[in-house]
């Protein structure tokens, strides 16, 4: 199974001890498992989202979980982030419009959900515009 890519932070972005805590308390509610689905959405979304950037919060996810909980949560973020690529790639025969429309409406809902304002896992993601 492909991992999420390394995430090459500048050394000012970085998460710090503060970033760590606050992510804890965060997730506190929440099982790896459901953290990592919102981890990669935020990394797919930077990715492929236009003007969007995953935060230090985001970033600081990834050092909170040790073990299995660490496995479980890895293992998600990649199969998220995994699917993401998918839809960076997507090519549909007769009808390339529907792979935009996927685009638009994936970034609609990782803004929705782990955005600024998000609903599900807020300010994972910042500079939240529309699809590219």
């Amino acid at each position: 199974m492909p991992l999420i890519p390394a995430v090459i932070t500048p050394l000012a972005a970085l998460p710090s001890r503060e970033d760590i805590e606050a992510a804890r308390t965060a997730v506190a509610k929440l099982t790896p498992y459901d953290v990592g689905s919102r981890y990669g959405q935020a990394l797919g979304a930077e990715q492929i989202c236009s003007g969007t950037r995953a935060t230090t919060k985001a970033h600081a996810l990834d050092l909170i979980y040790t073990e299995a909980d660490l496995q479980a949560f890895k293992a998600q973020a990649s199969r998220i982030y995994n699917a993401w690529t998918k839809i960076e790639h997507c090519k549909i025969e007769g009808d390339p419009n529907q792979c935009r429309i996927v685009v638009d409406e994936s970034c609609a809902a990782a803004i929705s959900d782990v955005g600024p304002s998000g609903t599900v896992l807020p300010g994972l993601l910042e500079g939240a515009q529309a699809a590219h």
